[in-house]
């Protein structure tokens, strides 16, 4: 029993070690931030069965339902102030998924627009992604 539980604590380990710097992040689609960044929480479709979900203390949501739980329409907004962090859901508890706002966020710009700018832009290749894998 603890065997499958020590399995699951080196791939989380090994999913935080291969975080994609910066520079890698820029260049990458949606489906490859995904990868990257989501799957070992939400798993490789997206139906909350990632590597270190049953880590986590509630549920890994079901990505691929997202429209289908707010009536049938894609909540665009939602989804992508959920991933920034401006958007939290208290009655759920604590927030367990990253603040990926702030961990795109370069706070040695110079340019604070322009950065922000910059990270919306990361931030809707994620949600344009999400939009796509939306279950019938």
């Amino acid at each position: 029993m603890k065997l499958p539980l020590i399995a699951v604590i080196v791939m989380s380990l090994a999913a935080c070690a291969q975080t994609p710097s910066q520079r890698d992040i820029a260049s990458m689609s949606g489906v490859e931030m995904y990868e990257s960044l989501c799957a070992s929480c939400h798993g490789a479709e997206g139906k909350g069965d990632g590597p270190v979900a049953p880590l986590i203390k509630i549920p890994v949501p079901d990505l691929t339902r997202i429209a289908h739980r707010d009536g049938g329409e894609f909540p665009t907004e939602d989804v992508r102030r959920t991933i920034d962090g401006r958007f939290d859901r208290p009655a759920h508890g604590a927030r367990d998924m990253p603040v990926w706002g702030w961990q795109f966020y370069n706070s040695t710009s110079l340019n604070d627009a322009a950065e922000r700018a910059r990270v919306d832009a990361l931030i809707d290749r994620l949600v344009v992604y999400l939009r796509s894998i939306q279950a019938e």
